[in-house]
Formats: C-alpha cells, structure tokens, sequence
C-alpha cells in the first residue's frame, strides 16, 4: 500500500498545507514583540539597509557637571586631604554661562565668576584650567572688580570674626595665600569640601592642591623662602579680575 494518499496529487496538497502553515507561522512571529533579551538575527547574505538595526532613543548630551582632571567632587572629608582638587578643562558651554569681562590681550590673568562660582585661570584668550570655588556668604561679601596679586604667603593662621554677631575663627596652616585686595584672597581650605556654593568670610576658598597650582601659576613667583611675599615693584603682577 503506498504510504502516499492518491499519489503525486496527495504529495502536492501535503506541500501546498505545510506551505500554508509556514507561511502563517512567519507571519505570527512578525506580528509579536521582540523581547529586549533577544537578538534579531539577520541573514549575512542580505545587505544591512535591508534588516536596519532597531533604532535608539535619541538623548541629549549629559550638561558638563564634573571635572574632568582630578576626581569628581566629594560632599565629604577625602582620605588624602592634599589631592582633592575640583579642577576641569572648560570649554566653550562652561565659559559662555560667565560674566562677560574685557579680557587681556595677553599674558595670565585670573577670572573669578561669583554667581558661577567658578575660577577660570587665563594665558592671553585661552582658558587653561578652572576651579569651582567657594566666595563671601552674603553677610561677607568677596570685592569686586579689577586686581592683581600683592601678596604670597605659604601657609598661616587665619583668625577674624565677631563673636557677638557672626562668631570668631582661628585658622592654623591655611595654605597657599595670595591677597589680591586687602583682606581678600585665594587660598587653602581643609575646614570643608563644598566648593561650589558660598562659604567664606570674604575669600576664595579651593582646595589645598587647587590653591597650590594657582599660587605656582600666578605671577610674582614665591622666592621659596619669604613667609610674607610682597609683589616686587619692578614685577607685573597677575591680574584678577571678579564679577558678579
């Protein structure tokens, strides 16, 4: 008996159902979703454009929030207070957001944004490196205006304050000072690690490794000895200048 219904004609209605089903199989697994752990599989031989990958969600790119040379800020003490820094290379987002100022022609200069609280150092046009820092509370203000370092001092003690309205501090080993005007100056700060907002009495304070690279940028150059540094009369000193 012949295992085939009715011959070459049964062989072709056999064909012509499993035709059918494959067909409506194909279609099914079309129709259904591809699950995100499974991997489309396209056939080598047919050129991409024709199985284009899945596209994907468009993103914005991510806003320039952290330093891009030393570690990402921490909102606490770090084991090694020496090598904290906040310092990043800016770039033109970071720098369009500033204050607009008359910069320099050439030579180094210091830009301190008070509102950004941001300290951008300068050759000539070019921004070099910048620093987040932190300015005057409202109660105590930083100057500003145009400047120029007067003064270089390695390490003091820092003491000021009125008990009575806004409390006394003393300071010992504040790091890498340089008075621009006055009382006001960048230096060292290891009493906290939250630059980026206001803190200070007046100053700029950074961290000690931020505070020690702007001390070695700016002009005069420390002599390695003089504990209280006077900018020499025949030496340009480095401008600062501090907005708003």
């Amino acid at each position: 008996m012949s295992l085939y219904p009715a011959g070459h004609a049964g062989i072709a209605r056999i064909r012509v159902v499993l035709a059918a089903l494959l067909a409506s199989v194909t279609l099914l697994a079309a129709l259904l979703p591809v699950s995100a752990n499974e991997t489309i599989v396209t056939n080598p031989l047919v050129p991409s454009s024709v199985h284009p990958a899945p596209s994907a969600a468009i993103r914005p790119p991510l806003p320039f929030v952290a330093p891009t040379v030393g570690p990402v800020i921490k909102r606490a003490f770090a084991d090694d207070m020496e090598q904290r820094t906040t310092a990043f290379l800016p770039n033109d987002i970071n720098l369009s957001q500033l204050t607009e100022v008359e910069m320099p022609v050439d030579g180094r200069w210091i830009r301190v944004d008070l509102s950004e609280q941001l300290v951008v150092a300068y050759e000539g046009d070019k921004a070099l490196r910048a620093f987040h820092i932190s300015s005057g509370l409202p109660r105590t203000p930083t100057v500003v205006g145009e400047f120029s370092v007067r003064m270089k001092v390695p390490s003091q003690t820092m003491s000021g304050g009125d008990p009575a309205t806004y409390g006394y501090y003393s300071l010992p080993n504040v790091k890498w000072v340089q008075y621009f005007y006055s009382e006001y100056a960048f230096h060292g700060s290891y009493w906290h690690n939250d630059f980026g907002r206001p803190k200070s009495h007046g100053c700029i304070n950074m961290t000690n490794a931020d505070a020690k690279w702007l001390f070695e940028f700016t002009s005069p150059t420390w002599d390695g000895k003089t504990t209280w540094y006077k900018t020499p009369k025949d030496v340009v000193a480095t401008k600062v200048i501090v907005t708003e």
